[in-house]
């Protein structure tokens, strides 16, 4: 990153490259193993693995389509590695075979509680990609698991990560008390409106819990859990499509120390923006993929950082992972903040079906425990076992 009116440390630090690591002495080599070769895996991990290469070894790869093994060996050559992973159609026979000691989750979204579970069991720790659960049963069964199993997990909420990212949370505490936000994400895709995003049985829903998953983690990091929240979905593109997840959704957000926002999410807009305003007593921030900006009161632009290379965005949440791997503080901060943003992505989709504001429920409310021994909990007010937040909401769409 480039600070262009700020010559702080910090600034100084964040601007240091993170993506190319050396050979570390005295650090042991990872046996990675990736299971779900798709886009995500191809275009971030695999990337990120090679420029890790000093610290991890990706030994094994699986995926349900045999194709991909092709597409995983071309993306590893393209990237000057002369990896050579062995390839599974069937993560239990990857499972059986080798012995990784990192596995890389990056399945459909139905899918990752199973897999992970099975990891657990065999002792493997995880890197999971989001979202946490589709639904808040399932949030409590992934939490289990890992008490149960003494299991370690992290989700790649990449933005945590992010230097340009972590500047802006530390500039909220310069423009005085919180006030109030305005959050905007959008995409121009047509990925959802067929195959396993098509259905959110399968996704577990479009523009919340799949595209907007990173965005409500990072308002989470920055503003909390919030107390209420009133969403609303606009009409389908097509109305005629067979899909049933939800593209366009505006919310508004309230939280205990009276700060409030609105988000709003849509997956098929003309163009791809990312946009984040904050205001508070002394000024506002505003935040996109690309750069920071702070202002006084009086709107003068008194801080500007600019993030002049391309997002690497799977290597800090890698790094981070292996730097806390004996650390199982890290595990219940990531199954807090999971179960955190289920609540809050399940009160949308509930305010959504009932027209109505819905209060998020925490996880003590929910039967959700860390460390009690009480890993079970109760019933909560969601949907049943097996049934995703959006599919209970099916009036939405």
């Amino acid at each position: 990153m480039r600070s262009e009116l700020c010559d702080c440390k910090l600034c100084n630090e964040l601007a240091k490259p993170i993506e190319g690591v050396g050979p570390l002495q005295g650090l042991s080599v990872m046996r990675c193993a990736v299971i779900g070769v798709g886009r995500r895996t191809l275009k971030d991990y695999v990337p990120a693995l090679v420029d890790l290469s000093a610290r991890i070894d990706l030994i094994a790869a699986c995926d349900v389509d045999a194709a991909a093994e092709a597409r995983l060996t071309g993306e590893l050559n393209r990237c000057g590695s002369e990896a050579n992973p062995s390839f599974f159609t069937d993560h239990t026979a990857l499972l059986d075979t080798m012995r990784p000691d990192l596995a890389i989750v990056a399945t459909p979204h139905h899918t990752h509680n199973d897999i992970s579970k099975d990891l657990f069991r065999r002792g493997i720790p995880v890197v999971k990609e989001k979202p946490f659960a589709l639904s808040m049963p399932q949030a409590r069964e992934l939490t289990a698991a890992v008490e149960e199993y003494d299991g370690h997990m992290r989700l790649c909420v990449q933005r945590r990560y992010h230097p340009l990212y972590l500047r802006a949370k530390s500039s909220l505490q310069q423009i005085g008390a919180t006030r109030h936000f305005e959050a905007t994400y959008q995409l121009s895709t047509d990925a959802y409106q067929a195959g396993w995003r098509a259905s959110s049985k399968t996704s577990g829903g479009g523009a919340i819990i799949d595209m907007g998953y990173h965005i409500i983690d990072l308002l989470h990091w920055f503003f909390g859990m919030p107390s209420l929240v009133y969403a609303s979905a606009a009409p389908k593109l097509i109305p005629a499509a067979a899909y049933d997840v939800e593209e366009t959704t505006l919310a508004n957000l309230s939280y205990p120390n009276g700060v409030t926002g609105t988000l709003r999410l849509s997956l098929c807009e003309a163009s791809k923006e990312e946009l984040i305003r904050v205001y508070g007593s002394g000024g506002h921030i505003r935040l996109t993929r690309d750069s920071l900006q702070r202002f006084d009161r009086s709107n003068h632009v008194v801080e500007q950082v600019v993030a002049e290379r391309s997002w690497n965005s799977a290597s800090g949440v890698l790094v981070d992972t292996l730097d806390n791997l004996a650390n199982p503080d890290a595990v219940q901060r990531e199954m807090r903040d999971g179960v955190r943003v289920t609540a809050t992505i399940e009160a949308l989709y509930r305010s959504i079906a009932q027209q109505t504001a819905v209060k998020p429920l925490h996880e003590e409310a929910s039967g959700v425990r860390f460390g009690t021994g009480d890993r079970r909990g109760t019933a909560g007010a969601g949907p049943e076992h097996g049934v995703s937040m959006a599919e209970a909401a099916i009036g939405m769409v």
